[in-house]
């Protein structure tokens, strides 16, 4: 039976519509017109289906284009969008402010040389459904709504819009919180010297599917970058991109969803449709709120700018119990963590071509995506370059600061060598991975006179799960010194916030009267270490407006005092009244940064407060129960 299934303020109805009527029928319909979908439309069209590309927008390539970002953040070169790129280079320099404007031009061509149609400024209201085959889709344009029939759907909306009308579950955000990533607003500018060039900084977090609190989000992100250009007679503002960055939305649920704990063990998939590629660039500074799968490769090993190579097959970009359904973009299915890696620009514009080959296969074939024969996806994508074997490159440290391959370490000598370093990441989590053998030499070097070797032998054999390792963290915290390891370019953490977390971590309950120190001693504030970094600096904090040690110390004990009171209930109590205590006032927040609501500083700040009592009430709301 054909339903109809449309959001009716804020719910999603389902009708029979069995009368329904469609205007037109395609083979591939794309639902958003960005960054993958794009591609999509232009490589189903060179298949030869009859491809219909619709977006709300009134312009096409996403942050590429209407978001301005011109430039790359890693991903792997390769596919349709190479040459684009190309031509919109030298294009831009010649008649265009820059190539984004170029390539917005040169997309819409190709899609027209290759028989595809747009339909901009046009939004899907509904989806036309028969036992998990989505048989068409009601567009509203122009004032008026038209029905178009489909033999197969591309939802490359980046926020599963059409896959939500159909009924796939997803998710969003991180379990802590329900956070998702910082967004950017895009600022062009001149500089004196004639240059054109545009800067993208973290802009806070916000909820995108409330109209209201976006648009607060928005207008603040832009005041206060202006406020901040005023003081620099250097740079002029131009104007702000129409397309803000919205890094994370509505994830799928997909017949296979990629977990962060493959992505590290350095999964392999025979099926592979193209390869993603880059760090985990989770964006925020609020690391304790993240999985513990982030945090002991993040925090714990400073591993933060290692790349991790991610395969991605067709069933990941299949949402679970629907036959004619793909997205493509950075809903892919895949956890929280992997979605701040498998996002980058050339690696969506690759899985929008991918997504684009295989729909026009199935769809002139007569037959569902998933029963396309791999070998002619594989030959297509192959020939485009797409996908290569030189994409399949593992794990590295990938950056003029340090490029080397990375290897998981066993030799227990090798090991000891590197946790005597400022750069012991890699053995650090070398360690967690091993199956305990390792655990009797990092006893043994506990006792070790060298400092760098006993501290980093103490965070891999608290990494490991042994408890044995928490006197030598709780001296750490004690001496609670700036030093921070030095393994990456950026997001380099500090050794006494390492073993903060990690103490939360073992749940070590002798670690009580420090973490209660740190948090409620109003002296804390003035020791001296939270004053000997002066200066902003790439390797551990960017921002003038914030005191990152001190967030990192505040923020990781709040959240091990919250571990505590699950591993030992009888604490609970006790430490709910640290926790409120601690953040009866705003003292920490202005330790931190004295910028106001809304800013990406302050909110930082404000969503470990905000877990705090969410922790605190949740507690009491059971007590009010049993009651």
């Amino acid at each position: 039976m054909l339903t109809y299934r449309r959001l009716v303020n804020g719910a999603i109805t389902e009708v029979s519509a069995e009368q329904a009527e469609f205007a037109e029928q395609v083979d591939v319909l794309v639902a958003g017109v960005g960054t993958a979908g794009a591609l999509a439309v232009i490589a189903a069209a060179a298949q030869g289906a009859n491809t219909l590309g619709v977006d709300r927008l009134p312009g096409i390539g996403g942050m590429g284009t209407m978001g301005y970002v011109s430039g790359y953040y890693y991903g792997l070169n390769g596919g349709l969008h190479v040459d684009i790129d190309t031509e919109a280079q030298a294009m831009g320099r010649e008649h265009f402010l820059d190539r984004v404007e170029a390539k917005k031009y040169i997309m819409e061509n190709r899609i027209a040389e290759k028989g595809g149609r747009l339909s901009l400024d046009t939004a899907v209201t509904g989806v036309f459904m028969e036992a998990g085959t989505i048989k068409g889709v009601s567009l509203l344009s122009g004032g008026g709504q038209w029905n178009v029939g489909c033999k197969v759907l591309i939802d490359a909306t980046a926020d599963s819009a059409v896959v939500t009308l159909a009924g796939c579950a997803t998710i969003t955000g991180r379990e802590s919180d329900g956070k998702t990533r910082p967004f950017t607003s895009v600022k062009v500018w001149l500089h004196e010297n004639g240059t054109i060039t545009r800067t993208n900084h973290d802009s806070g977090y916000v909820n995108q599917y409330d109209p209201f609190e976006l648009s607060q989000g928005i207008l603040q992100a832009h005041a206060s970058q202006l406020l901040e250009e005023f003081s620099d007679e250097k740079k002029r503002v131009m104007f702000f991109a129409p397309f803000i960055g919205i890094r994370e939305g509505r994830i799928i649920d997909a017949e296979k969803n990629i977990t962060i704990d493959e992505v590290i063990a350095g999964m392999q998939e025979e099926a592979a449709l193209f390869y993603g590629y880059c760090d985990f660039d989770k964006h925020g500074k609020d690391h304790a709120l993240e999985t513990d799968a982030l945090l002991d490769l993040y925090v714990a090993a400073n591993l933060s700018t290692a790349c991790f190579t991610v395969p991605v097959i067709l069933r990941s970009m299949t949402p679970k119990g629907f036959r004619n359904l793909l997205v493509a973009g950075r809903h892919v299915g895949m956890d929280h963590d992997v979605a701040s890696l498998l996002r980058m620009q050339r690696d969506m514009q690759k899985c929008g071509e991918s997504a684009g080959v295989a729909a026009a296969l199935a769809a002139l074939d007569g037959v569902a995506p998933d029963q396309v024969p791999y070998s002619r996806i594989k030959e297509i994508l192959t020939e485009t370059g797409c996908l290569t074997e030189e994409h399949n490159k593992g794990i590295w440290f990938d950056d003029s600061f340090r490029r080397e391959q990375i290897r998981w370490m066993t030799d227990p000598e090798a090991i000891k060598a590197e946790l005597a370093t400022d750069k012991p990441g890699i053995a650090i989590y070398s360690c967690k991975l091993l199956d305990g053998t390792i655990i009797p030499h990092l006893k043994k070097w506990l006792a070790s006179e060298d400092q760098l070797l006993r501290y980093a032998s103490a965070i891999s054999l608290g990494l490991t799960g042994d408890t044995a390792a928490s006197p030598v963290l709780r001296e750490i915290v004690r001496e609670r010194d700036a030093f921070y390891y030095k393994d990456c370019r950026r997001t380099n953490q500090f050794r006494s916030a390492i073993a903060v977390y990690l103490l939360g971590k073992l749940g070590d309950r002798d670690s009580l009267p420090l973490l209660r120190e740190i948090l409620c001693d109003e002296e804390e504030y003035n020791k001296p270490l939270y004053h000997e970094i002066k200066e902003t600096s790439y390797k551990i904090n960017t921002s003038k407006n914030f005191n990152e040690l001190y967030y990192q110390i505040i923020s990781h004990a709040a959240v091990a005092l919250m571990r505590l009171a699950k591993a030992h209930p009888e604490l609970a109590e006790e430490i709910k009244a640290v926790l409120l205590q601690a953040f009866k006032d705003d003292r920490h927040l202005l330790n931190v940064t004295t910028l106001p609501k809304l800013t990406f500083e302050y909110e930082t700040v404000e969503n470990i407060k905000s877990q705090v009592f969410r922790f605190c009430e949740a507690g009491q709301a059971k007590e009010t129960v049993r009651q």
